[in-house]
């Protein structure tokens, strides 16, 4: 089942701040970790999934830490939140079938087209919303 728990946030606030420093060079994890109150050794397993998604790459070393593996308008929200939640599902396919089905459908894929936003689009937002 799809819920956006502190992961799914806590993943998406660490994409944001790797996407405002797109180009800049690696991250490190308390530069993230820190401002956002996110717990350090959290952050560094949710960076570790994201990495094993192909999102974000590690560098290693003094200068080392995490940088967008794409351009943050090829990286859209929906691939983020499932590389940490999982699939986008509203019923369970356990549950599905029966006279809503068309409805459930429906419903999975207008919130996928929602979050088929993309990074800088996120990012851009956020910006305008001061």
């Amino acid at each position: 089942m799809f819920t956006i728990s502190a992961k799914g946030i806590y993943g998406l606030t660490a994409m944001i701040e790797l996407g405002t420093r797109y180009g800049q060079g690696p991250v490190q994890i308390r530069e993230i970790a820190g401002p956002n109150r996110i717990p350090q050794h959290y952050l560094e397993q949710i960076l570790v999934a994201m990495k094993k998604a192909g999102l974000v790459e590690s560098f290693r070393g003094v200068q080392g830490g995490y940088a967008l593996a794409a351009h943050p308008a090829k990286i859209p929200i929906l691939e983020i939140l499932t590389s940490l939640e999982g699939r986008l599902e509203i019923v369970s396919d356990q549950k599905r079938g029966g006279p809503l089905e068309f409805f459930w459908s429906h419903l999975e894929r207008e919130i996928s087209s929602l979050l088929d936003l993309s990074l800088e689009e996120l990012i851009t937002r956020r910006e305008r919303a001061g």
